[in-house]
């Protein structure tokens, strides 16, 4: 086993649980990026960032690091501890099919086995902004580094971590400056999100700066120089630069080549259940193209377990439904067929989108929401939900119930006889239901004519259900 993040843990604890025998190798931390970079002290910012004033900040970023570094030392103290599990701290390298050589302060040191699990993660991608100093330049393995607050924060990249870190470190008093080139904030996301998104980070005092692209840094006056579509803009007072303009994977120094794994660009090429083009190589997380999220990497990596530890179970059924959740203010969370997908995979005429506006809820009354949406796309007349968008308080927990919806295939019809808790925001998907429903039960004539005539036109007809 080749690292020790969420995927490689998930796998690595999971075939000592099945009796297996496990050298895990890490050559940096164990955690990987989710423990020690990513999603435990982001996320433990995000919620100190909640709760504290401007005159905390100190405070908050220690505890942000006190959080990390407790996880990571608990996490190692439990692999050591685990008697089916040989933490191996070194770099290792594939020098065949079967074999990894770790090269550790004592030496190298060969291993042989059946399975090799390669679990390298990502890194942040780099950008050169001519005159920025080194020590000026944030990625996310260095943010949560800070003891104190920037004065002025400029983001490059407004992804998701560039949404969540621009709205912590706001609430911690930071003046913060978006930038990215796209036209719009979270571009993976539906646009209605990407604008309610736009509309919340404004009112909360964030400047937000579209099309446009980083030229220079006057390191003296401390001004970050932006190319825009209406010219040049300086921002002044500029004192850190956090670039959050995606990942890459770690996929060199491997030997993947020695062991005839297939990769590119975007990772190691990986069938629906982890095994690489390699029959005893696997991969996991973010080295991959389709784990790019902690919960993502479990899921795949549970079914790695599966495959070595329970070979004689039928390897049936698709890739699991990966929901993706941002947790900005607002939270954006979405799971299913992207909008590009729909388009090219569904016939427009099959599919309806059906859309409750959170403000007009009771719950959204009594917590003064005043944007945010449950969208849901699903295929006419029977109700199979084929995507589905949430933006509002407590998002990433709101999906779960459509994401479950997907990986059952239950109907918007079953969700309409759902009896959902009042006030909550999760009635917003019974009222969604509720107006599929009516919809289709008002126009039976119609949306079975449609169906008829457009089920199988055009895209992949497992689309459609």
């Amino acid at each position: 086993m080749i690292g020790a993040g969420s995927g490689g843990l998930t796998v690595a604890i999971g075939l000592a649980g099945f009796g297996r025998r496990v050298a895990l190798v890490e050559a940096s931390r164990v955690g990987g990026d989710c423990t020690n970079t990513g999603c435990i002290p982001s996320k433990r910012l995000i919620h100190l960032a909640r709760q504290a004033d401007s005159g905390n900040s100190a405070r908050v970023l220690a505890d942000v690091r006190a959080t990390r570094d407790g996880l990571a030392d608990r996490e190692r103290r439990e692999l050591i501890e685990n008697p089916r599990i040989e933490l191996v701290e070194g770099a290792a390298r594939l020098t065949g099919p079967q074999q990894v050589r770790v090269a550790t302060v004592a030496g190298d040191r060969t291993f042989e086995a059946r399975h090799v699990i390669v679990a390298t993660g990502s890194r942040a991608r780099t950008l050169e902004i001519p005159g920025l100093p080194a020590e000026r330049l944030l990625t996310n393995s260095s943010l949560f580094d800070l003891s104190t607050t920037p004065q002025h924060l400029a983001i490059i990249g407004a992804g998701a971590i560039g949404l969540e870190m621009a709205c912590a470190f706001r609430r911690l008093g930071s003046r913060v400056s978006l930038i990215d080139l796209a036209d719009r904030v979270l571009p993976i996301a539906v646009p209605d999100a990407s604008a309610t998104v736009a509309a919340a980070l404004a009112q909360q005092g964030i400047t937000i700066r579209l099309g446009a692209r980083v030229t220079g840094y006057d390191a003296d006056a401390q001004v970050l120089v932006v190319a825009t579509p209406d010219g040049t803009t300086r921002l002044v007072d500029v004192d850190r630069v956090l670039v959050a303009i995606g990942r890459e994977p770690n996929t060199g120094g491997l030997g993947l080549d020695t062991a005839g794994v297939r990769y590119g660009p975007q990772g190691i090429h990986v069938d629906a259940w982890g095994r690489t083009s390699t029959r005893s190589v696997w991969a996991v997380g973010d080295v991959t193209p389709g784990s790019h999220q902690t919960h993502a990497a479990n899921a795949n990596g549970r079914r790695i377990v599966q495959r070595i530890a329970l070979p004689w179970l039928p390897a049936l059924g698709g890739p699991p439904v990966i929901p993706s959740a941002v947790f900005s203010d607002p939270e954006v969370a979405w799971v299913g067929l992207s909008t590009a997908e729909l388009s090219r995979r569904c016939d427009a005429r099959v599919v309806t989108r059906i859309r409750i506006d959170l403000p007009a809820t009771d719950r959204g009354l009594t917590d003064g929401v005043t944007g945010g949406f449950v969208a849901i796309d699903a295929v006419r007349l029977t109700g199979r939900i084929l995507s589905a968008t949430v933006v509002g308080p407590h998002a990433s927990e709101l999906i779960a119930v459509l994401t479950l919806a997907m990986h059952r295939r239950t109907s918007l019809f079953r969700l309409s006889r759902m009896v959902y808790a009042y006030p909550t925001f999760a009635g917003a998907i019974g009222k969604a239901a509720d107006e599929f429903a009516r919809q289709t039960l008002g126009n039976v004539r119609k949306d079975v004519s449609i169906y008829a005539r457009y089920r199988f036109s055009g895209g992949d007809r497992k689309t459609h259900g």
